[in-house]
């Protein structure tokens, strides 16, 4: 009669395969957590940036005699970009154009990846993921004379 099992032995047959099985999931495992944990973050990197760009065009509409590329807004929108520790993006705004007159505010940031990973298994990306924010309001104010 043949034994089954972990009788009358002291290593049970079977486990070397679950040490190999183990090495086979880890590896795929790891790699889906990290993908979820990086798409969750760029997916909150373009909420931030399309929040500071909507907060900038609400500045933007009630500035007196609003210019073009207008340091304030401009600082608006980067004081909530540096709250989620997002740095170096590009925040243009239109002067009021069209009748009814409206302001463009555009925010452009290069966002990089968390962990980067992507060049330890010989993914081709740079490791840099281009977000684009823009949004138009009407303009609240009276235009000032050119």
């Amino acid at each position: 009669m043949q034994r089954s099992g972990r009788e009358g032995s002291v290593i049970w047959r079977g486990a070397g395969s679950a040490t190999v099985e183990m090495a086979f999931v880890v590896p795929l495992f790891l790699l889906l957590t990290i993908g979820a944990v990086e798409f969750g973050r760029a997916w909150l990197t373009v909420n931030t940036v399309n929040h500071a760009t909507r907060e900038a065009v609400r500045l933007a509409v009630t500035i007196q005699c609003l210019t073009a590329d207008d340091p304030t807004v401009i600082a608006k929108a980067n004081d909530m970009l540096a709250v989620a520790a997002l740095s170096g993006a590009t925040v243009t705004n239109t002067a009021p154009f069209g009748n009814p007159p409206a302001v463009t505010v555009t925010v452009a940031l290069n966002a990089s990846f968390m962990t980067g990973i992507g060049p330890l298994f010989g993914f081709s990306f740079t490791g840099l993921i281009p977000v684009t924010g823009s949004a138009t309001m009407r303009y609240e104010r009276a235009t000032c004379p050119p």
